[in-house]
């Protein structure tokens, strides 16, 4: 990791290497000060994805993402989110989309095709949630831990739920535009 930005290479996805994956961001190994210092500012990377597919839609890379879950479900305290917006930067866009590909890893059943006017995605919306909410939870507890005050870890909790529901709509948003500009 350098500095703020954590970047996850395609030869640590091929090899399950989750122990040098987590070794920045392990909340057990570092000091109350430097945990607290990034709350929300950690930009997550990963090598050679071009959007949130090249993790949830390919085997081997959401496996992996379900292991790191699994063993490291800290996402919600660390990454830096902000909902979606018209000003929104590529980088608050790219921050975004890995978060919610990271998520949508951990659903069951999960449904991806593209189609002649866009992108089809089926998944379990309560598992979803469900997930989120888990994220929360553990973002909570290191929140907590590390002196955040209880009114900054519920704005946490809302900026989440506001940046995931942010994310959908704008992806519903951009689908019906398309819709409406392939009618003739």
């Amino acid at each position: 990791m350098n500095k703020h930005l954590w970047l996850i290479t395609q030869a640590q996805i091929a090899a399950g290497d989750l122990d040098s994956v987590l070794l920045p961001l392990d909340p057990e190994q570092m000091p109350d000060q430097t945990l607290l210092g990034l709350h929300g500012a950690v930009r997550l990377r990963v090598e050679a994805a071009t959007g949130p597919a090249d993790l949830f839609a390919q085997p081997q890379t959401r496996q992996f993402f379900r292991r790191l879950h699994a063993r490291w479900p800290y996402a919600g305290y660390f990454l830096r989110l902000k909902p979606i917006r018209p000003t929104s930067t590529v980088d608050e866009l790219i921050d975004l989309s890995l978060f919610v590909a990271m998520a949508l890893c951990q659903v069951d059943k999960l449904t991806y095709t593209e189609t002649r006017v866009g992108v089809g995605l089926e998944y379990d919306p309560a598992q979803l949630r469900q997930h989120l909410a888990e994220l929360q939870d553990h973002a909570a507890g290191i929140g907590e831990a590390s002196g955040l005050s209880a009114g900054i870890i519920r704005r946490r909790e809302k900026l989440i739920n506001n940046a995931v529901a942010s994310f959908f709509a704008a992806g519903n948003a951009f689908h019906q535009n398309h819709k409406r500009n392939q009618k003739p």
